[in-house]
C-alpha cells in the first residue's frame, strides 16, 4: 500500500487519497498586502477551478485557503465524476423549464470533459480518470430504470446502457442488486491529485495560491475590495467566495445559506486477485438510494468505499465497524478484510440542491453548494463564471433560478436528517419485499 506519512501531506488528515498523493504544492501563506484582479476565497475544487480558468485568460489571482488545497470534501470525497447535479431532473425542469435544464445539464457534463481533458493536456500525475459509473437499484425495477434511460437519451441526449439483473450480477457479484444504467461518458479519479495538480498549473502560470491563509474578514463596500487574513490583506476588483461545508461565520450571509452534509468513506487493503470474488468491471457503482453506497476499486488494489449521510455533521467514534457492516451487507465474501483508513467529510448543499453561482453585490460572486456534485460542476461554474467576468459570457444567468435559501438554521440539519431516515425505510422496505 502507500506510505501514510507521505512528506506532502502535512495538515491533511489522513485518507487513500493523501496517502497516494503524488504530487506537492510549495506552502505559502500569505503574509503582507497584495493586489489582483480577483480573489478567491476557498481552495476546493471550485476555487481552483475558477483560479485555473481566470489565469487563463489572464487575470491577476489570488487564492486564499484556510488549511490546504482540497483539505475539505473536495479531496476526500468517492471520486465520481458524472454529469448531473443534486437535485433531480424533474426538479430543474420544473423551476427552469425544458430547454434551461437541458443547457444545465450539458454544462454539467462539460465539467466532466474539462476534467478528463485538464488531466490530458496538463499531463496531472495521479488523477487516473477510469471510464464508467454504473448505477444500481436495490429492488427490482425495470421499468423505472428503462423510464430513466429514455428520458436521459430523450431529454437530454445522454446514452444509457441498461443492464438487467443477469448482465449486472456478471459485472457487480452481489445478490443485492437487481438492475443498473451504466454511462460510459462518466468516469471515477483521485479527486486530491486533480486539485493539487491544477493549483500547480496556476502556479506555473503566474497566479497565487496561499494555504494556511484563512479570510478573517472583508471590507466589500467600494471598487476596490479587501479581505483580510491574519498576516495580510488582498486588495482587489473582484472576490469569488467558494467556502462550502466548512465556512464558518466570516463568511456571513452565505453561511446562513448552506447545509453541510457528512459523508463517510473507507479504504481497505489491497484485495489482490481478490477483486474477482467481488466485480468484474472497472466501473465506480453507486446505487439509487438517497444515503447511498458507492464504491470502486482503486488503481493500487483497494476498495474504495463511501456511503451514508447526515446532516447533523458528525463522525461516529465506530466509524470502521459501520462502513465494514455496509460493504459486507453488499459483498458478505469480504468479512474477513481490514478497513485500512476512514474518514469523513463535509459537503454544502443548498435546500434547492442546486448549486449557487450568485453575484452578491457588485463584482463579489459566490460559487459553492456543489451538493455531492462537485468534481463536475465545479469545473463548469469555473468556467462560466470567468466568461462571466472576462468575455461577457451569459451562460451564469442559468442560474438565476437558484439563489440564496435561507439553511433552516438548527432545524436545518435535523430536518436532512429526518428526510435521510424516511428515505431509508421506504427504500428498506422495497428491498425487503423484493426479497420476502
Amino acid at each position: 500500500m502507500h506510505n501514510p506519512e507521505n512528506s506532502n501531506t502535512k495538515g491533511y488528515i489522513d485518507t487513500y487519497y493523501t496517502r497516494s498523493l503524488q504530487v506537492s504544492l510549495p506552502t505559502n501563506s500569505l503574509v503582507g498586502d497584495i493586489e489582483a484582479d480577483v480573489c478567491i476565497v476557498g481552495g476546493g475544487i471550485a476555487g481552483v477551478s475558477a483560479a485555473w480558468e481566470f489565469t487563463n485568460r489572464g487575470m491577476k489571482v489570488v487564492l486564499l485557503e484556510a488549511n490546504r488545497i482540497s483539505w475539505g470534501a473536495s479531496g476526500r470525497n468517492g471520486g465520481i465524476l458524472s454529469s448531473g447535479y443534486a437535485a433531480s431532473a424533474d426538479s430543474i425542469k420544473a423551476r427552469s423549464g425544458s430547454e434551461y435544464a437541458r443547457e444545465l445539464y450539458n454544462l454539467s457534463k462539460e465539467g466532466v470533459e474539462i476534467v478528463v481533458e485538464n488531466t490530458r493536456s496538463l499531463k496531472l500525475k495521479g488523477v487516473n480518470p477510469t471510464e464508467g459509473v454504473l448505477v444500481t437499484s436495490r429492488y427490482p425495477d425495470a421499468d423505472g430504470m428503462r423510464a430513466w434511460q429514455r428520458q436521459s437519451l430523450h431529454e437530454f441526449g445522454q446514452d444509457l446502457e441498461y443492464l438487467p439483473r443477469q448482465d449486472l450480477r456478471d459485472l457487480v457479484k452481489s445478490d443485492k442488486f437487481f438492475d443498473g444504467l451504466l454511462d460510459r461518458n462518466a468516469y471515477h479519479i483521485h479527486p486530491l491529485n486533480y486539485c493539487v495538480g491544477l493549483a500547480l498549473d496556476v502556479v506555473r502560470q503566474g497566479g497565487q495560491v496561499f494555504e494556511h491563509s484563512a479570510m478573517t474578514q472583508m471590507d466589500l463596500s467600494g471598487a476596490e475590495k479587501r479581505v483580510q487574513t491574519e498576516n495580510g490583506t488582498v486588495k482587489s476588483k473582484y472576490v469569488v467566495l467558494c467556502g462550502s461545508g466548512y465556512s464558518g461565520s466570516e463568511f456571513g450571509k452565505l453561511r446562513r445559506s448552506l447545509l453541510p452534509i457528512a459523508t463517510y468513506v473507507v479504504s481497505t487493503r489491497d484485495l489482490g486477485d481478490r477483486v474477482h470474488e467481488i466485480m468484474n468491471t472497472s466501473a465506480a457503482i453507486a446505487d439509487t438510494r438517497l444515503s447511498c453506497d458507492y464504491f470502486r476499486m482503486t488503481p493500487t488494489g483497494e476498495l474504495l468505499w463511501g456511503g451514508g449521510m447526515s446532516g447533523l455533521a458528525k463522525e461516529p467514534a465506530n466509524l470502521k465497524r459501520i462502513m465494514k457492516a455496509r460493504i459486507t451487507d453488499v459483498f458478505p465474501q469480504l468479512s474477513d478484510v481490514d478497513i485500512e483508513v476512514s474518514w469523513t467529510g463535509l459537503m454544502g448543499y443548498a435546500r434547492h440542491k442546486m448549486p449557487y453561482l450568485v453575484e452578491l453585490q457588485k463584482n463579489v460572486w459566490t460559487m459553492t453548494a456543489l451538493g455531492g456534485h462537485g468534481l463536475n460542476t465545479g469545473p463548469a461554474l469555473g468556467r462560466v463564471l470567468a466568461e462571466a467576468l472576462c468575455e461577457n459570457g451569459q451562460r451564469h444567468k442559468l442560474f438565476r433560478p437558484y439563489g440564496l435559501r435561507w439553511n433552516g438554521s438548527i432545524a436545518g440539519p435535523f430536518v436532512a436528517d429526518g428526510i435521510c431516515a424516511i428515505s431509508n425505510l421506504k427504500n428498506g422496505f422495497r428491498e425487503k419485499l423484493s426479497s420476502g
